[in-house]
């Protein structure tokens, strides 16, 4: 197996728990020409991309290297094929994913060039989060909104979170995701209060508390880390982890294929354009500009055939 390690650079803080706008991974390559993506959140609980490495080089992978793992096992089939993974397959529209950076310029073109929704990553100052959304929605009135806490509250913080929002803005609202950290009795408490819930399992899914089937939450689906779920309450909403293209669109097939057979109107928007959130370069240029549906480049598997041929790639 051999690896390449990049970054990426945003133009400002991407969630409540990392201030880093730098953000390091790593692409594998298999011996059978299959590429994946490993991109820890140290922040967020993951090992660090050097314990990833490590791991995979022991044989022994921690749970982003088997899902990069699983990703270069499926996209080296194809190419072995000849074949692209997206053939026949229609590429779901995603939210605009709006860090602290993005301008009100930028939020207008999205509007025009067709975003039907924006997801804010909040943070624990209320007030500072309550304003965010306000102001951002008045820009929009037509967009729906999702919040993004990565379980930076308490409950009680999260119910007077949301008895703090006006009515206008509560049916506006599609989802808050991780408001707090996940438990049966807190997150009854806040379906009962009328709280739209995503829950985003982390990759630590062998150490997360059951889930209720019957509680109304939405699932986050993120294929770096997890394998999609079964018996799910309501259709999943697929997202990266704001990796690099390869895992991006690694995250853009599996969201396509599990939703192959679904109407249009039966597919929830996603999480799939994070390109934007980064300074270009040649992978992200071939990624398309601001639109909800993500571009997806020409080649086998997943894509970037050249571009990956040319990586100055390292044993592992």
């Amino acid at each position: 197996m051999f690896y390449h390690e990049y970054s990426l650079t945003a133009c400002g803080p991407l969630n409540a728990r990392a201030a880093e706008v730098c953000r390091k991974g790593a692409l594998i390559k298999t011996d059978e020409g299959g590429y994946g993506c490993i991109q820890p959140w140290p922040e967020l609980g993951d090992a660090t991309l050097q314990e990833e490495l490590d791991a995979l080089r022991k044989g022994c992978p921690l749970p982003l290297g088997v899902r990069a793992a699983e990703c270069a096992r499926t996209d080296g089939e194809a190419r072995a094929r000849g074949v692209s993974l997206f053939d026949g397959l229609h590429i779901p529209e995603s939210h605009a994913t709006l860090p602290s950076c993005v301008s009100p310029a930028t939020i207008r073109i999205m509007e025009s060039k067709g975003f039907k929704a924006g997801k804010i990553k909040a943070s624990a100052n209320l007030a500072a989060a309550l304003e965010r959304l306000t102001m951002l929605a008045s820009m929009v009135p037509s967009w729906r909104w999702r919040l993004d806490f990565n379980g930076c509250l308490n409950e009680n913080d999260a119910l007077k979170f949301w008895k703090s929002l006006p009515h206008h803005l509560k049916t506006r609202i599609d989802f808050i995701e991780d408001p707090c950290p996940f438990s049966i009795q807190s997150w009854e408490r806040l379906v009962d209060a009328g709280m739209p819930l995503a829950l985003d399992m982390g990759s630590d899914v062998e150490h997360q508390p059951a889930i209720s089937s019957d509680l109304p939450i939405i699932r986050i689906v993120k294929p770096a880390r997890e394998a999609t779920p079964e018996y799910l309450y309501e259709p999943p909403v697929f997202t990266t982890v704001m990796d690099h293209p390869v895992g991006q669109l690694w995250a853009v097939y599996q969201a396509a294929e599990y939703y192959r057979n679904s109407l249009p109107t039966e597919i929830p928007l996603c999480g799939l354009c994070t390109h934007l959130l980064f300074e270009p370069d040649p992978f992200i240029d071939r990624m398309g500009g601001m639109d909800p549906q993500a571009a997806v480049p020409g080649g086998t598997g997943l894509g970037f055939d050249e571009l990956l041929e040319h990586i100055p790639w390292k044993i592992l």
